[in-house]
């Protein structure tokens, strides 16, 4: 069976919180800018025309990452809603592109617009032991957030889901500061523009 599901759940860090995840979790992994850019189809006229609720509703996403060595890698990726109204595991599928340049050109020429973009610094960690790894995410025009996920098979998502709270409870995240659907879909309600 493919592990295709990535079950990811957010929450919103509170004042001095990065600065104790540090502490306890060491160096990153990696550190690195990601700025993505969100496409969705011409038609469509306010955020309620694209929302992701449905089964197969999905997003369309170019992402620019510029690791601290300056490499810079360009992938497109879609994530696709296999449950009503869940926003913690869904289908993903990922390609690596050459050109952003050339990937916006084509989307739009086949009927795509971009609608919504986000810039953050993103700090890496990995749990090897619960096959888990997590972001400290510092958003731009916003905040800081925790991101912790799991790839896996649609049979493990539920439990994976359980996994990762109880994860972020030895961390001191509380349960009122997970979100149930993502960090960039509350900032796509306040921000996209078509």
């Amino acid at each position: 069976m493919r592990n295709n599901i990535e079950v990811e759940i957010r929450a919103i860090l509170q004042k001095g919180q990065e600065e104790e995840l540090i502490k306890k979790l060491g160096d990153p992994n990696s550190e690195e800018r990601i700025i993505d850019v969100y496409f969705c189809k011409k038609e469509a006229k306010s955020f309620k025309d694209i929302e992701m609720d449905e089964v197969g509703s999905y997003s369309l996403r170019l992402r620019k990452t510029e690791k601290n060595d300056s490499k810079i890698k360009i992938q497109m990726n879609t994530k696709i809603i296999t449950h009503k109204g869940d926003h913690n595991s869904w289908e993903e599928h990922e390609i690596e592109v050459n050109s952003l340049e050339e990937s916006i050109a084509i989307l739009e020429s086949i009927g795509f617009k971009s609608y919504f973009k986000l810039d953050k610094i993103r700090k890496s960690y990995s749990i090897k032991e619960y096959n888990m790894t997590f972001n400290i995410e510092i958003i731009k025009d916003f905040g800081t957030i925790i991101e912790v996920e799991i790839i896996t098979n649609e049979e493990k998502s539920e439990n994976s889901k359980v996994q990762i709270k109880n994860y972020l409870k030895t961390l001191g995240i509380l349960e009122n500061q997970i979100v149930p659907k993502s960090i960039t879909n509350i900032l796509m309600h306040k921000m996209s523009k078509f």
